[in-house]
């Protein structure tokens, strides 16, 4: 007569299901490294977009030079102008930042949010540019 024992084990020896669940695991494993490169790909697509804008908006904000410096050749920002401009492309383009006028340097920094593929939450996306007036 057989124990409870040895008939658990002669039902567990069984192979019958085992590569259904590796399948299953690695299946789910599979996607989520898919998911990964997906979502870090957007992430790393985002900083670039985020940089360009943050670029072209310092450079809209550095065409906001004096009048007299271009008859001059002085390098004078007109600091409202220059914040007015580029808040303007980023508001055109749909993010926020914030501006800073130093001298003849213009900073543009972006902050936005980057909705990921497969995971649920957003990342934060943030990129700094700078444009300087020069006059030659």
């Amino acid at each position: 007569m057989k124990t409870m024992i040895q008939r658990l084990q002669a039902k567990f020896r069984d192979d019958k299901g085992v590569a259904t669940i590796y399948f299953v695991i690695m299946t789910v494993a599979f996607l989520a490294i898919v998911g990964l490169v997906v979502d870090g790909a957007g992430k790393v697509q985002a900083n670039q977009q985020a940089y360009t804008t943050a670029a072209s908006a310092a450079r809209a904000a550095a065409n906001a030079v004096s009048g007299q410096a271009i008859i001059d050749g002085t390098t004078a920002i007109d600091s409202n102008r220059a914040v007015s401009a580029a808040n303007g492309y980023l508001a055109a383009a749909g993010v926020g930042g914030s501006v800073a006028v130093s001298g003849d340097r213009i900073t543009v920094t972006v902050d936005t949010d980057y909705s990921a593929t497969f995971l649920p939450v957003p990342f934060p996306v943030q990129a700094t540019a700078t444009a300087e007036l020069i006059t030659q």
